[in-house]
């Protein structure tokens, strides 16, 4: 049996498709998901990977450090660094991993298919790798830009007045941006299509995207998976809609407050707020008589809640009965601890 608390800076993961996730994570600031691969940015500035490593897109160069923002390609990975430089590793067929030598002064980074575009801090992007369908072709003339979005063979770019320019492939609609669109202030795809997220918590959308539900309004960002779509309010909260053959729209309940998601093709990430090490602790982790029981130093006003899997690649964990923090420390039980491994987190609100 394995007990955790679910601090700040965690990272939940559910549905599936996912290889060797790390058992515990905290302390991260930053993820990103592509295909069947996760990189996520520790405070400390080192990166973290996991998932299928055919193309040793997880295997992070050794010493990388003073990392300040992390981008998954398709089967490739892209680390930008404090000072504004651009490290690659992983697939490098179409030469996405050959980050120009005179690169420089690189605020933002994304990966594609075989692509990657580095928006710099004069507002120019800079692109290279594959350019089969024009999705290298910078447009001329295109400034002012806050945010690049490269993804499987077309590109995207958020100007600061809310307007989306959009070249690459197109057979699905993928770079026909809606006429009128603007007030954007994020931008996310996947393969056939491209989701924005307006000044009014709006998302529109273009290609072969999931429908957005009836409703949905306060959001801040969104992840776009292969036929799902995750989505964070401005409160926190993350909503989730489309395909849902592998659960990856199943959101954990008593997640708590997120802070980032991303989206693989059938599986959901969340960055999670938590709470702070020092007042959250675990001890006394006992596993008797078919019962499992951990005691927790609570808060008061808090509620905390134990969690199980059975095995790590399960989808979703299982929710025990929440209890009420009194200041001093409860304890979780779970009755009936069955088999021969069980894993568990708690979950504090």
């Amino acid at each position: 049996m394995a007990a955790t608390a679910l601090f700040a800076g965690s990272v939940v993961t559910w549905g599936s498709g996912q290889t060797n996730p790390p058992v515990v994570l905290n302390s991260v600031t930053a993820i990103s998901a592509s295909t069947d691969h996760v990189l996520a940015l520790n405070a400390d500035g080192t990166v973290t990977a996991w998932g299928y490593d055919f193309d040793g897109q997880c295997d992070v160069p050794s010493g990388l450090n003073n990392v300040a923002a992390v981008s998954a390609g398709a089967y490739f990975s892209l680390a930008l660094k404090a000072g504004g430089g651009v490290i690659a590793w992983g697939d490098n067929h179409f030469g996405q991993c050959h980050v120009p030598p005179s690169l420089t002064s690189v605020v933002a980074v994304s990966g594609g298919r075989g692509h990657v575009l580095a928006l710099k801090s004069d507002g120019t992007v800079v692109a290279w790798g594959d350019n089969t369908y024009g999705q290298c072709d910078v447009p001329s003339g295109l400034a002012n830009v806050v945010a690049v979005l490269a993804e499987w063979n077309y590109s995207l770019a958020l100007r600061n007045d809310g307007t989306v320019s959009a070249w690459g492939v197109d057979d699905a609609g993928q770079t026909e941006v809606p006429t009128g669109l603007n007030g954007v202030v994020a931008l996310a795809g996947n393969l056939d299509y491209c989701l924005a997220v307006r000044s009014d918590g709006s998302v529109v959308g273009w290609g072969n995207y999931p429908a957005i539900p009836i409703g949905v309004s306060g959001i801040a960002s969104v992840a776009a998976g292969e036929n799902h779509v995750v989505a964070l309010t401005t409160g926190g909260a993350i909503t989730a809609w489309g395909g849902d053959e592998s659960g990856q729209t199943e959101v954990p309940s008593a997640l708590g407050t997120a802070t980032a998601v991303a989206a693989g093709w059938n599986y959901s990430l969340a960055l999670v707020s938590g709470s702070p090490a020092a007042d959250f602790t675990l001890t006394g982790p006992s596993w008797r008589a078919g019962a499992f029981t951990v005691s927790v130093g609570t808060q008061s006003g808090k509620t905390y809640t134990l969690e199980y899997k059975n095995s790590l690649s399960d989808a979703a964990w299982t929710t025990l009965s929440p209890v009420t923090g009194s200041g001093g420390v409860v304890t979780l039980t779970d009755p009936s601890a069955q088999g021969a491994a069980r894993f568990y987190h708690v979950v504090q609100q």
